[in-house]
């Protein structure tokens, strides 16, 4: 009689994760084409953010080139690490933007007087090319610690 409950339950729970189980099926979509999305790095060649801590300054370089290029614009944002939940705030006067007319930029600021913590360097690069389109890339550097 015990044996025949147990296989009562065992049975019952069977059922139960069976009719649980849900099915799904996939099926082969193609979206449209559309010729105004491309791909990243249409323009921009090599984009690079580094940042280069010596004792409390920091030397932020941002650069990239592009052959399609007629406009290159940098936006450079030192950020320090809150410790809360992956937050990075931006520095108080370590933030600078600057535009090129060519093909090719080169971007180097410095700040001093950090305190101890982990920072990196945000370069957002804006690439303009002769027919008015521009590309945005975001480039963090790897991180550095004062302290």
């Amino acid at each position: 009689m015990v044996l025949r409950k147990i296989m009562v339950i065992l049975f019952s729970a069977v059922v139960l994760c069976t009719s649980l189980v849900a099915t799904t099926s996939a099926e082969t979509m193609h979206p449209p084409v559309d010729d105004n999305v491309a791909p990243a790095y249409v323009i921009a060649s090599d984009p690079y953010s580094n940042l280069r801590i010596s004792g409390q300054t920091a030397y932020c370089t941002s650069k990239t080139y592009s052959t399609g290029a007629v406009s290159i614009t940098v936006e450079q944002t030192l950020e320090k690490y809150s410790g809360w939940f992956w937050i990075w705030d931006d520095v108080d006067g370590a933030h600078w933007i600057e535009t090129e007319d060519g093909n090719t930029i080169t971007v180097v600021n410095t700040k001093d007087g950090l305190s101890n913590g982990t920072y990196r360097l945000k370069s957002v690069f804006t690439l303009t090319n002769s027919s008015g389109k521009t590309e945005t890339i975001t480039i963090y550097s790897a991180e550095k610690k004062v302290g």
